[in-house]
């Protein structure tokens, strides 16, 4: 057995979701949310086991981009597949350079295809997709290691369900991988099945989608081809790296120079679907581990004002706290999972982006508020 078989057969026996590799240090893994330490023998790393490392987690087909990525800009991305006593694992991978020594974070991607409920995700997400003939943009935000992949892994299982419709995924790397599926979905990756994300989403139109899933909104070009895909009639989703949901909006009009953001609101007011943040929690109770806590935008008409007039849109965030079709903010999630015996008060304040608004809505209300 190598020394990353050794490794990534003790990720499994300790249900790590990260395992953390560097140069001169031992092997570390995220474990219930929180970083540890492995050692024993052979857990401290070399210099010529990083390098072995990352030569036997590429594919041949990923080999010669990666390896120029790294050596041009000091890191690199890429999935990982292999079996640890006969059963498959996958992980997403980036290897790169800290204080001038080879580092790797491997993400754990599950086999299986979550769904909602194994995510412990609120209804609003499965009713969100229950239009399959709806088009728009749905963003899942989060910042990282919040569960953006398996939210858009179970919306894409969600739709996979359905017989009738062609799902392209534009990836980097592919994560989940769909298998088994009645409709008929195709994945493609950065580096083995096209060379940019611009130059996939210039081609994706005319491979005969009905459901586009764009890994993450990268920059203005992004957003426009996401924008342009909705108002041709298909359903996107794609998920952003930002906190909240009014941040997520603000992230999004950052893409643009600002002469450009009446039009890029207008744009989204009309092709907006949702917008769902979310944050992983620790929880209390046995077995469960962690759990999002949400923050949930729909775009219904009463409401596309607040994205589309650039005076209404601070206001974006009291919207949401109104509770209307679901909506919901991460301090009322909170309470929830306060009321509902996952996390405890001071717990919910450390994660609350208002400690103080959380402290009095759980003054008004000892129930859960949504």
């Amino acid at each position: 057995m190598n020394i990353l078989e050794n490794f990534l057969t003790a990720a499994e026996r300790y249900q790590a979701s990260d395992v953390h590799l560097s140069t001169g240090l031992h092997l570390c893994m995220r474990i219930d949310g929180k970083v540890k330490t492995i050692t024993g023998e052979g857990s401290l790393l070399t210099k010529e086991d990083m390098s072995a490392i990352m030569n036997a987690t590429l594919q041949e087909g990923q080999k010669e981009r990666c390896l120029r990525m790294f050596k041009e800009d000091g890191s690199c991305d890429y999935s990982y597949e292999t079996e640890i006593g006969g059963k498959p694992i996958r992980y997403r991978v980036q290897s790169y350079m800290s204080m001038g020594r080879m580092t790797m974070a491997m993400r754990r991607i599950r086999y299986e295809i979550p769904s909602f409920e194994e995510l412990n995700l609120p209804p609003i997400y499965e009713a969100v997709m229950k239009n399959p003939e709806q088009k728009g943009i749905i963003i899942v935000g989060g910042e990282t290691g919040s569960g953006k992949s398996s939210t858009l892994a179970a919306m894409i299982g969600y739709l996979s369900k359905l017989p009738d419709k062609h799902i392209v995924t534009i990836e980097d790397p592919v994560e989940f991988v769909f298998r088994d599926t009645n409709a008929l979905i195709h994945q493609r990756e950065m580096g083995l099945d096209f060379p940019t994300y611009s130059e996939a989403l210039r081609a994706v139109l005319r491979e005969d989608p009905n459901v586009i899933m764009v890994g993450e909104m990268r920059d203005a070009d992004t957003v426009h081809a996401a924008i342009k895909a909705a108002e041709t009639g298909h359903l996107v989703l794609t998920s952003l790296h930002t906190a909240t949901a009014a941040w997520t909006f603000s992230r999004i009009l950052n893409f643009f120079k600002e002469a450009e953001h009446d039009a890029v609101r207008l744009n989204l007011s009309y092709n907006m679907i949702a917008i769902m943040n979310q944050m992983l929690v620790p929880s209390e109770q046995k077995g469960v581990g962690l759990i999002p806590a949400t923050e949930v935008f729909i775009n219904t008409p009463s409401v596309s004002q607040y994205l589309r007039e650039k005076e209404k849109e601070t206001a974006l965030a009291d919207v949401i706290k109104e509770g209307h079709e679901d909506m919901h903010s991460f301090n009322m999630s909170l309470a929830r999972l306060i009321g509902e015996g996952h996390i405890g008060i001071n717990e919910a304040r450390s994660y609350s982006h208002n400690s103080q608004e959380l402290e009095m809505l759980l003054k008004v209300t000892n129930t859960s508020p949504i």
